[in-house]
């Protein structure tokens, strides 16, 4: 650590003067004029003539005495963040992001009287996200990495690895969850002993291959079910909660591994705490905050009230309290999402009731709303949960935007401002059409644009900065895009009706257009979560744009479903089927879902007519365990009671790397030249999985089926 702190010291005087100072290893100084780093602090006091604070793991010291300055740390990289601070404070020295940082010219780089003290206040801080893979980075935000820390692919949801369901289910399904008299592959059960040891062995041959690490997750499986046979639901009355064989399981894995620091989650049904069973001393429990509202404090938070009562119920018992928390919309990555303003009281809050891990899950990336500005304020904020948030966001707005910074700060205090005043709530999976009444509505919408357009006219001078003001654009014109899509033939549409007859907004066209362009300049890689790039938006948005109605004899029919879609998605509304608008790569806006099951989709079309083309379109999305269905019938009948099949469409080999959109059609063939012949009622059999396939990550759960447009030529 301290040839790293050196190294970067050296390399930034370098930057910022020309000059490159010699880096010599020694015991002592010597003599005056020397940067000494990481001389022990056992001797500082001495030196300076002043005592010095303890340092914890990662603290600093710098200082300046007789002639020399002095960086020492109180272990890990103390040295390093010693450096840094030094760099900030005095120097003027910033890292914005992996590639853009900021060494200003001196020809003086001169020091006066300085003792400055500095111990972060958590002791595990992880910020999510591709930028913290940059190591340079990751030091100059003073933030870590789970993959330094936890054992490699044992960090969570690891019961599958430990009990692996392809391994042991066909003998033994009794090793498995029962759930509704049925035993089923998605968790373990934690009351059979068979099950421990086989657990306790496969994590015995993992430490042996990789005995530097310290922490091992042994955790639930990322789905929702959990065992309810007799032993385990006697354990879950007597504890209160399903957390009770969880923790009473992994309380005896951590009693084998002394030396170690078994993890485990409590993370939606295994939330509340425990009533009986304390976690051993050597247990960390990942306390998960995935389904709580995001616009408002948690403490201030009425709908939070439950996750209230499990932290304290968890801080009483637990003393290896590890909080993961989720601050970006993780199916639209690039979509306004103003948080900003609860990330300092949550952090606050997480530490008053004694939590020091921290894992700020915000998956930052280029052109993600705020992802640079948000990743620097929550890796400052997990050092010193106290700090100014004002004063370090317009400083980070000032360096990176040059002099756009005070129109970015404008449009985020209007979006924070627009928030408090709507009361809208922000959760980390919807689409931002469900702000379109509250503060993405029209009017704020055009205060938002005019803010935009005087930052790129302040930056227009500034090449670089104007490109990241572009970039920081891309959510509000994204939002855009998605209420249009959301209200195709409205006033934010992208069509306009007259006549009768529709056409495209040409401002709306070349909005989707530009967001490509700027997203490419941007260096977007991903939209969401699911890896969905720029390019593949703009596709599927120019095919959802591209509405069915010219020439479309099932525009607005009505269509029978057997059985019901859920309601959840798109209300259940089977008009959406016929409304002439194709849904894109967004399972929740335009398509209907069906779960495990087959079913039946029945198109009216009035009256019989001649019909050539008959299409339908289905979805795939492994992360929501979405496939698209295995077999796909169409049958065609002039009155309803007698149906010709024209064909099934089946799917090819097991669901692995399919297209998000698979487009369907069944087209008159040389044996009907010029059409199927007069067809009033189209029926679609359609087949799904039922069950997710092996290789899925919760393999064995049900899966769904996602149908949209059905267009009838």
């Amino acid at each position: 650590m301290e040839r790293r702190a050196a190294d970067i010291l050296r390399t930034s005087i370098l930057k910022m003067s020309g000059v490159d100072l010699p880096v010599l290893m020694a015991e002592e100084p010597g003599r005056a004029g020397v940067a000494a780093i990481g001389f022990p602090p056992k001797d500082l006091p001495s030196i300076l003539g002043a005592s010095l604070p303890s340092l914890r793991l990662d603290g600093f010291a710098v200082a300046t005495s007789m002639g020399n300055l002095y960086v020492t740390g109180g272990g890990g990289k103390g040295v390093v963040y010693g450096v840094i601070h030094l760099l900030e404070k005095y120097f003027g020295c910033r890292r914005y992001s992996p590639s853009v940082e900021v060494f200003p010219r001196r020809d003086d780089l001169a020091l006066g009287c300085i003792f400055d003290v500095d111990n972060p206040v958590n002791e595990v801080r992880i910020v999510n996200g591709e930028f913290a893979l940059n190591p340079d980075y990751r030091d100059w935000m003073r933030l870590h990495h789970h993959g330094d820390l936890y054992g490699a692919g044992y960090y969570v949801h690891t019961f599958q690895k430990l009990v692996p369901w392809q391994t042991y289910f066909a003998a033994h399904p009794e090793y498995f969850a029962l759930m509704n008299g049925k035993r089923i592959i998605e968790q373990p059960c934690l009351a059979r002993p068979e099950v421990f040891d086989i657990a306790v062995a496969r994590l015995r041959e993992e430490m042996a291959a990789q005995p530097d690490r310290t922490i091992w997750s042994v955790s639930q499986n990322d789905n929702f079910s959990y065992c309810q046979c007799p032993e385990c639901l006697k354990t879950i009355e007597e504890e209160g909660s399903p957390a009770g064989p969880i923790i009473r399981f992994v309380n005896r894995v951590a009693a084998l591994f002394p030396d170690k620091t078994i993890s485990t989650l409590a993370y939606q049904y295994s939330r509340p705490a425990p009533r009986l069973t304390r976690p051993a001393p050597n247990v960390e429990v990942m306390l998960c905050t995935i389904e709580l509202n995001r616009s408002l404090p948690i403490a201030d938070d009425p709908s939070s009230v439950s996750f209230v009562r499990d932290i304290e119920d968890w801080s009483r018992i637990c003393g290896n309290l590890y909080l993961w928390d989720y601050t970006v919309n993780f199916s639209h990555f690039v979509s306004p999402f103003p948080n900003l303003h609860v990330l300092q009281p949550n952090i606050e809050f997480f530490v008053g009731h004694g939590v020091r891990r921290h894992f700020q899950q915000t998956n930052t990336g280029p052109g993600h709303e705020f992802s640079e500005l948000k990743s620097y304020l929550l890796a400052r904020l997990l050092w010193d949960p106290e700090m100014d948030v004002s004063v370090v966001m317009d400083d980070f707005l000032d360096g990176y935007y040059g002099k756009a910074g005070p129109f970015v700060r404008k449009y985020i205090d209007s979006l924070l401002g627009a928030i408090g005043r709507t009361g809208a709530k922000l959760d980390i999976y919807e689409p931002p059409a469900v702000h379109a009444e509250d503060f993405l509505s029209a009017a704020y919408v055009a205060a938002y644009i005019a803010l935009f357009d005087k930052a790129e006219a302040a930056a227009a001078g500034d090449p670089a900065a104007l490109a990241r003001v572009k970039t920081a654009r891309l959510p509000l014109m994204y939002a855009m895009i998605e209420i249009g899509k959301d209200d195709m033939f409205g006033p934010r549409g992208f069509y306009r009706e007259r006549g009768g007859r529709f056409s495209v907004r040409p401002g709306m066209a070349r909005l989707l257009e530009d967001f490509f362009a700027r997203s490419e300049a941007g260096g977007v890689q991903t939209l969401n979560e699911a890896g969905l790039t720029p390019k593949a938006y703009r596709d599927a948005a120019q095919r959802f744009i591209d509405v069915q109605v010219e020439g479309n004899l099932a525009f607005r029919k009505p269509v029978e479903a057997n059985p019901p879609p859920s309601p959840k998605y798109a209300r259940g509304d089977l008009a959406v089927l016929t409304n002439g608008v194709r849904g894109a790569s967004d399972f929740k806006v335009h398509w209907l879902g069906w779960e495990g099951v087959d079913l039946t989709l029945t198109v009216d079309l009035g009256k019989p007519a001649a019909t050539r083309e008959i299409l339908l379109s289905t979805l795939s999305d492994h992360r929501s365990w979405i496939l698209h269905p295995d077999r796909v019938t169409c049958s065609i009948s002039p009155d309803g009671a007698t149906f010709r099949e024209l064909g099934a469409l089946a799917a090819e080999g097991d669901h692995q790397g399919e297209e998000i959109i698979r487009p369907l059609s069944w087209r008159a063939g040389p044996t009907e030249p010029s059409s199927f012949g007069r067809v009033r009622y189209v029926r679609f059999l359609i087949e799904g999985t039922k069950r997710l396939p092996d290789w899925h990550a919760s393999a064995g759960g049900l899966s769904w089926v996602f149908i949209d447009e059905i267009i009838v030529r």
